[in-house]
């Protein structure tokens, strides 16, 4: 009698069931309009870093489908400069669209694209993922970009993986967030030691 492969049976009951948990969220449009308390904690101030709230335009809300949305601009006196997007949901994973697209659908080229490894607190080391955008004639402005999603207390740079995260976190009625943590700037040596003061705060 031949043996059941019991582990991977289980495997493929989890990916039909996750195939089918699109099927459960809504098919029309309908904007989010809840505001996480852990966005409007975030100080205006970090260290020696000061911020300003950036409006983002109504399009803009619209693509992402929620106004649970941190734009802040930070700088410092010596000039440094970093805008700090977070896009989050509790019941929504397609809020946390790949940055790619967004600068792709802006007219931006995505160049030197890359993953890797930032030097936490501890010891830790956290993937990130960077890409450089570059305008189309006439401006040819240009910005970097870094960015990673956060799933609970799980951290990939994977579109596709955040996407099962979130989907499983449902599927086993684990509370959990989707967050998109986005940094830009003209300068990406000074990603690191910002993102080092952010993450804690969104523990």
């Amino acid at each position: 009698m031949p043996k059941t492969n019991v582990p991977y049976f289980i495997l493929l009951g989890s990916l039909v069931a996750l195939l089918a948990f699109p099927l459960a969220l809504p098919t029309s449009f309908k904007m989010d309009e809840t505001k996480d308390p852990l966005f409007q904690g975030i100080p205006m101030s970090i260290g020696t870093w000061n911020g300003s709230d950036v409006e983002l335009d109504e399009r803009t809300y619209e693509i992402l489908e929620t106004r649970n949305v941190l734009s802040r601009s930070y700088e410092t006196p010596e000039g440094g400069k970093v805008h700090l997007l977070l896009v989050g949901s509790h019941s929504d994973r397609r809020v946390a669209h790949p940055p790619e697209v967004c600068y792709v659908s802006s007219n931006y080229s995505i160049v030197d694209g890359r993953e890797r490894n930032i030097h936490l607190s501890q010891g830790r080391l956290l993937a990130v993922k960077e890409f450089l955008a570059k305008s189309e004639k006439p401006n040819h402005l240009s910005e970097h970009i870094l960015y990673v999603y956060k799933i609970g207390d799980r951290f990939t740079t994977n579109y596709y993986a955040q996407q099962f995260f979130f989907a499983w976190d449902k599927l086993t009625r684990k509370k959990s967030q989707v967050l998109l943590i986005r940094l830009s700037g003209p300068d990406q040596s000074i990603f690191d030691g910002f993102l080092n003061q952010i993450l804690p705060l969104l523990e």
